[in-house]
């Protein structure tokens, strides 16, 4: 009897959707919630939300069973509408076709939302859209990235790139197990640190800039001046080459520091 009401509890807790991929290329998302992008190995998008998962400012005004009950008897026979579009989900989502590009967008309030997990085939192209709070934990990809938040960190684990990422406000760390050479490298941050893993044997043009911070790296870069003189001392930009130069890799932050480590592979 206890495990049925605590497996109860958990499916209560969480809604999903599954929707095949065939002749999708690209994935956009419009998302203000903290969202978890995961490799998955079918060719099928699957969203998992987590209502117990939600930020100390997420005030959930249905959390007493009753309430939810009383609710429920209120919309009985209506559905939600919102002004963003239509929801397909059965739980504040849309998700489109268009062509090669599939959209997903949240048409919920993030004070609404919990955290939400969504699987994609491991080489699925993606465009995250984190709106003004949101935040993002991207895992084991090997395709292209672009990632934009407002306030809110950004990681990335066991992905390859091409990687665009941006945050006004928040820290980007990504830890490369390979470098895709085919596309350039940009991870930028004005308020919070820029901190990037490669293997040792990456090949790359390197761009580090830290306005305000400083810049630290375990590899051995030259540093040459225009007039072929090796340069000395602080300086808050540095172009180099790793390994005989290779994809365009530019780290820049504002105010934090930035960190080029090598990585254990």
């Amino acid at each position: 009897m206890v495990l049925f009401l605590v497996n109860n509890s958990i499916t209560q807790a969480q809604e999903n959707f599954k929707q095949s991929l065939s002749g999708v290329k690209y994935v956009k998302i419009e998302m203000d919630a903290k969202i978890k992008l995961v490799a998955g190995s079918t060719n099928e998008l699957i969203i998992v939300e987590n209502k117990n998962d939600r930020e100390d400012y997420h005030y959930d005004y249905d959390h007493k069973d009753e309430d939810k009950q009383k609710k429920k008897d209120k919309m009985k026979g209506m559905k939600a509408v919102y002004s963003g579009g239509v929801d397909n989900t059965g739980f504040g989502l849309s998700v489109e076709k268009e062509g090669e590009t599939l959209r997903i967008k949240d048409l919920k309030s993030w004070m609404q939302r919990g955290s939400v997990t969504i699987t994609l085939p491991k080489s699925m192209n993606v465009m995250l859209d984190c709106g003004n709070l949101g935040k993002a934990d991207v895992e084991g990809f090997s395709s292209e990235f672009e990632v934009n938040a407002n306030v809110g960190y950004i990681n990335f684990i066991d992905v390859t790139g091409p990687i665009t990422a941006h945050t006004s406000t928040g820290t980007i760390t990504v830890k490369f197990s390979s470098v895709n050479q085919s596309s350039p490298i940009s991870i930028t941050t004005a308020t919070g640190d820029v901190d990037v893993s490669i293997p040792s044997n990456t090949k790359a043009n390197l761009d580090l800039n830290s306005t305000m911070g400083t810049i630290y790296t375990d590899f051995d870069l030259e540093i040459p001046r225009k007039d072929g003189m090796k340069r000395i001392g602080a300086t808050r930009k540095i172009e180099s080459k790793i390994n005989s130069g290779g994809v365009n890799i530019s780290l820049r932050s504002s105010t934090g520091d930035v960190y080029l480590r090598k990585s254990n592979n």
